[in-house]
This record gives C-alpha cells, structure tokens and sequence, in this order.
C-alpha cells in the first residue's frame, strides 16, 4: 500500500450543474472561437507561397485516397520535397477532403470537440469549489480566441488545432486510469510529431509503479500496436527509409530557415529572432559555419530534454509519497515540453503555442480542493 495525496471528494466533482456549465462552454466558447476565426481562414486562402503546410497535407492525403504511395518525393511544390509528415499528422484530414471541407476548419472542430472536450472530463472529476470551476471551465476557449485576436496569422495557414487536441488528449489520460485511452492518446502524439518521445518512458515506469505492472505492461504493448498498424505496417515497412529521408528533410529545412535573408532588426532569420526559444542565441554566439551551429544546438536539445526528465523524475522519486502522482506526471509534461520546445531548432510561434493549452490543465490541479492521504493498493 502507498500514500498518495487524492482529491477529498469525486461526488461533488461529478455533479450535474457542472456538466450542465461545461455543455454550455463547450457550444459558447466554441462559437466564439468560430466568430474570430472564420474571417481569418476567408481572408487567408491557402496558397503554397505563403506556407506549405497544407498543401503537403493535401499531397499525403491525395496520394492515400487514390491508392498511391504516400511517402515518395512531392514534386508538385516550388521545390522537391521528401514526405516527413507522421501519419497522424495527416490522416485525419482523409475525411475532411472527402467532403470538400477546409482542413482548417477540420482541425478546429477536432481542437473544440476532441481537445476541448477531453479538458471538460479532467476538469468535472476534479474537486474543485465552484467559483473555480466556473473559471476554470472557459479558459481554453478564452485563450485560444485570444491567441487568434492578437496574432490572426499564427493559426491561418496551419492546422495545430489537431496536434493541440492531442496533447490535451493525452494529458486529460494522465487522470484516467484506462490502458486504452492513454495509449491511444501516446499513439497520437507519437505518430503526429514525435516531441514527447523522451517523456514516455517516465510516464510508462511512474504508472509500472503506481498502478502496477499489469496496466503499465498493457499501455505499452497496446501502445506499439497501435504503431504497428498506423505506421509500420502500411507504410515503413514498405520502405525503411521512410524514417531517416525524413530526418534528412528536417535538416535541410533547418538550415534553409536558418539561411533566410529576411532578418529582424537583430540581424537574424525572422523565426528565430520572434522572441521565441534559444535559437537566436545559437545564431549570434555559436561558431562556426550555420550548419555548426544548428548541429551544436541539436546536441544540447537533446542533453536538455533528457536533463528534463530526469529532473523530473528526481523529484517524483522525493515527492512520491506526499504528492499526487498524476499530479507529478502532469507537471512533468509540462516541464519537458517548455524545455523541449525553448530549444527547438526552428521556434515556429504556432509550435510553441501548445505549452499554452497544458499550463491551464496544470492551473486546474493548482486549485483543487485540500487534499487528504488515503491508502491505495500498488
């Protein structure tokens, strides 16, 4: 038997009135967004010069509907370009193309319903007084209008709505004790962009020790077999170069954004000079050629996001018996995000932004009620 700190009561959690505020934040929130973000996608069409991010989707999602080989060379751009999209970064938009509908407002409806929603079922099993709650509620649906208020052009050309809603997905998992749910929710992360990689392995041996090995064992085979089929299965194992073309493309990228002669007033690439992350740095202060540079910078992201969890699993090993151990795995995502994030090569502001939608989980827990100790098996 363990001690661990858990909410006073779940009744009061649960109760009706608060499904009956989230049902209502869910369709007002929701409209809200929709108000401020509808002349944004009518006043941005999507067009290749100004981003190509949709339109490699479409290539993807072209190529899978008619039955051809996703992942070869694109040749339709302004430049060749190898796939270096995971599946799950394109594949649910299969049915928006389907139907004719703008992968945007695709993404937007997942973010609201999916994201949003999985948000509403962490929040309403949380022991919360009800002035909280009643702030809490609302707060994704406020910041994200008012990320699309302050910067219309972070969300116009993109659909990081879906890899948000993941995310949400996976941290709302934490709080849920469902084999199925979460590695479905590490699948998607996963399979979408693989930045919580170094995380996972300290997700899967906290829960081997605080639920047992039985429920760990089954997050992480259900987990690889969801791999398997999304992945490996239909599509590297057609080619097992897949993977490091993909990595190759990453590089050139990088070092084409790095490259860019449209400085700041800092004498800088646009994207790394925005006031985002530590790249900047790396351009002023590091030596060597651009490509010394970027590779001295991928080396110390992957030192820092290692330190990151081992850092935190430092302190749940401290804390594991007078803390919350979800409460400590959510911080830890939290943790390893912003760090992994602040040392990304190329800081896109719309990358960034997901931080943001963790935090208000974290604030969440930060106003539960007071907790007590009580006895749970191992």
């Amino acid at each position: 038997m363990a001690q661990i700190d858990q909410p006073v009561s779940t009744s009061v959690a649960c109760s009706g009135w608060r499904w009956a505020v989230s049902g209502a934040a869910l369709l007002l929130g929701g409209a809200a967004v929709i108000w401020v973000q509808r002349p944004v996608i009518a006043a941005n069409p999507i067009n290749v010069a100004q981003s190509d991010v949709i339109p490699i989707l479409q290539n993807y999602v072209g190529r899978f509907r008619s039955g051809e080989v996703v992942y070869r060379y694109i040749t339709n751009l302004p430049y060749p370009l190898f796939p270096n999209h995971l599946p799950l970064q394109w594949l649910p938009y299969v049915p928006a193309d389907k139907l004719g509908i703008d992968y945007r407002w695709w993404a937007l409806g997942i973010i609201l319903s999916i994201g949003f929603g999985a948000y509403l079922v962490f929040l309403n099993r949380q022991a919360l007084r009800w002035p909280f709650f009643v702030l809490l509620v609302g707060l994704p649906w406020l910041v994200l209008r008012r990320l699309i208020v302050t910067d219309s052009y972070l969300y116009s050309h993109t659909v990081e709505f879906t890899i948000i809603a993941y995310y949400c997905l996976l941290t709302a998992s934490i709080f849920i004790r469902s084999a199925w749910l979460q590695a479905a929710a590490l699948v998607l992360c996963l399979l979408s962009r693989y930045s919580v990689v170094f995380w996972v392995p300290l997700f899967l041996w906290i829960i081997w020790r605080e639920t047992g090995r039985r429920h760990a064992v089954a997050v992480t085979l259900l987990t690889g077999l969801g791999i398997m089929l999304v992945y490996v299965v239909p599509f590297l194992s057609k080619d097992w170069t897949i993977f490091t073309h993909a990595l190759n493309e990453y590089r050139v990228a990088t070092l084409g954004e790095w490259s860019r002669t449209d400085a700041t007033k800092e004498g800088g690439p646009v994207h790394l000079f925005s006031g985002l992350g530590f790249a900047s740095f790396f351009y002023t202060y590091g030596h060597g050629e651009i490509a010394d540079r970027i590779g001295l910078l991928q080396k110390v992201h992957v030192v820092v996001s290692l330190g990151a969890v081992a850092i935190s699993g430092l302190v749940y090993w401290v804390l594991r018996r007078r803390v919350d151990y979800r409460v400590l795995l959510l911080i830890a995502l939290k943790f390893y995000l912003a760090t992994f994030y602040a040392f990304l090569q190329i800081p896109y502001a719309y990358l960034t932004s997901l931080g943001l939608f963790i935090s208000i989980f974290v604030l969440a827990v930060a106003f539960r009620e007071p907790k007590r100790s009580v006895a749970l098996s191992t």
